[in-house]
């Protein structure tokens, strides 16, 4: 745990020296060395660290030893018709031309994700800092330390997906989407967000939209085996026990104040209206984690939007009530953050 904290006490560090005042050029320099910490946290982790850190190891060097053609000769038979991501297993296998070494390829894979989720940060967080040590707390433990395909396809599909939604270029978004699905098919879930990323939040809108979580909530058993078959992952059912109720309780309650102070943020920020259509979204996808833990993933394409409501939430209070809130937010995160005490070792 306390290399998670010495990060996260650089990023407040950076922040105190760089982010005083409101000059872009130092904010860039606050972004540029938050995202290259979590590439070295990322990149150069034990194998131990992580659910699926070693079982990705023995992929990629079992990859090594096939030809190039048993990745390509039934690529489309195996992403329409079975549960396989065959865009990710070409993709490693083109990339073990260049790079042999497994430690290399999760600094690449790093990369792939960290950086188009600083720029994220960068372009649309009014609090970097507090984006950054959200990202820290809630979401580390499946971007940068497992799940390599769908951290792939995240990358793709949300941090680089999102600039041709507000471009509402839709051909670009629908590239995007393919091939993140080619990778884990759970990225064709945020489909949807480009029609509904614009949509106005009027009170028949907001209301519909928590009729249907709670409806989703009541039927989430036939939705979840509707999403199962549509999605290929047949090996996943519902189990006894599972939910996310803190993770959904913090959204909630996130959604509902964001709600509250509506008009606040989108004077202040009309762009934010995709926030809000993002994060109402992941609450309709919730009931499927009281199902399986698994179907978090599908919530996370979403979720991420928590990294730039947030900041957007702070900033409605008035300045000294701000600062108050600024802080106290800070505080919070680290204080969860070591409730958790999460291991973590470096590969040497």
């Amino acid at each position: 745990m306390t290399i998670y904290l010495v990060n996260m006490a650089l990023l407040v560090g950076w922040a105190l020296l760089l982010m005083r005042h409101d000059i872009p050029s130092r904010r860039g320099w606050f972004v540029s060395f938050a995202t290259i910490q979590w590439i070295v946290l990322s990149g150069l982790r034990d194998i131990s660290v992580g659910d699926d850190t070693a079982q990705y190891k023995a992929l990629f060097l079992q990859s090594q030893a096939l030809p190039l053609h048993t990745f390509t000769d039934r690529f489309f038979q195996i992403l329409f018709t079975e549960s396989e991501d065959p865009g990710y297993y070409l993709f490693q296998r083109l990339l073990q031309y260049v790079i042999t070494d497994y430690q290399v390829y999760l600094v690449i894979v790093a990369m792939i994700f960290m950086i188009p989720l600083g720029y994220f940060i960068y372009k649309y967080s009014s609090e970097a800092l507090i984006s950054f040590l959200l990202f820290s707390v809630l979401f580390y433990e499946f971007f940068a330390v497992t799940g390599l395909r769908q951290t792939i396809a995240t990358a793709l599909v949300v941090l680089v997906g999102y600039h041709f939604v507000r471009a509402r270029k839709l051909g670009w978004f629908l590239l995007i989407v393919f091939v993140a699905m080619t990778i884990h098919k759970s990225a064709l879930i945020f489909l949807p967000f480009y029609f509904l990323a614009n949509k106005q939040l009027t009170k028949a809108y907001v209301m519909t939209m928590f009729g249907v979580i709670v409806g989703l909530f009541v039927f989430r058993n036939p939705f979840f085996d509707l999403l199962v078959q549509v999605s290929g992952y047949d090996t996943y059912s519902a189990m006894d026990g599972a939910g996310a109720v803190n993770f959904s309780i913090m959204l909630i309650t996130v959604l509902i104040v964001a709600l509250w102070r509506r008009d606040v943020i989108l004077q202040h920020n009309p762009s934010a209206i995709h926030f809000f259509n993002a994060l109402l979204l992941a609450a309709c996808l919730l009931p499927l984690t009281f199902l399986n833990p698994s179907m978090m993933r599908l919530v996370q394409y979403f979720s991420l939007f928590l990294l730039l409501m947030i900041p957007e939430i702070v900033g409605t209070f008035e300045r000294r009530e701000r600062l108050v809130v600024y802080y106290s937010a800070v505080m919070l995160l680290g204080l969860l953050f070591v409730r958790e005490a999460p291991v973590y070792s470096f590969f040497w």
